[in-house]
Formats: C-alpha cells, structure tokens, sequence
C-alpha cells in the first residue's frame, strides 16, 4: 500500500475529529491536532503511524523528564505527534516527531 492513501485517510479522520469538536480560540494554532486515542488507536492498527509508547522509546526522554501532553498533528509533510516535556525543573520543551518514521524535526 503506499503512502499517500494512507495519509490521505489520515488526514480525513483527523479533521473529522478537530470539525467535531469546538476548538477554542487560543487553541486555533493546533487545528489539525488531536489528541482522540480512537483516531489515533485506529492509525496505529492500520499500520500507518507508529505508537505514541514507541515513539517515547525512540525520543529517548532523559532521566525526569516526562511528557505532559501528546498530539497527533497533521503537517504538510504527514502526520506528526506534537510533544510538551517538562524537566526536573519544570522547564517545558516542545518537540514534533514525525508519525511515521520516529524521526525528530524540531
């Protein structure tokens, strides 16, 4: 199967999932986010992202960080899980992982 069909669905379930749900104002940046396990649990069964706990495994967190918030987030180059970690200190840092392949983009 290649790929863009599978994003293509992709990208279709995500936004069905943010159009249903009223996004507030201040969160307009993260439109073609979401957190929705079933969408998420349904791209991972079909093969076409990788799992949020192997992408923890890949990032290979330090020890005492800790993820406070995971998305999934389609971008024009695919899907991406957007990432808040937080240190021992309470820093936060923002990470994007790509969905697909585990890489990290930033």
């Amino acid at each position: 199967m290649t790929q863009k069909p599978i994003l293509n669905r992709l990208v279709a379930a995500i936004l069905l999932a943010v159009t249903l749900t009223n996004i507030p104002t201040a969160q307009a940046q993260n439109a073609g986010c979401t957190v929705d396990r079933m969408v998420i649990n349904q791209a991972v069964q079909k093969g076409e992202i990788q799992s949020f706990v192997q992408i923890k495994k890949l990032i290979k967190l330090r020890p005492g960080d800790r993820v406070l918030r995971a998305e999934l987030c389609v971008r024009p180059a695919g899907p991406v899980y957007a990432l808040t970690i937080v240190n021992d200190n309470g820093v936060e840092n923002r990470l994007q992982v790509d969905a697909v392949t585990g890489r990290i983009i930033r």
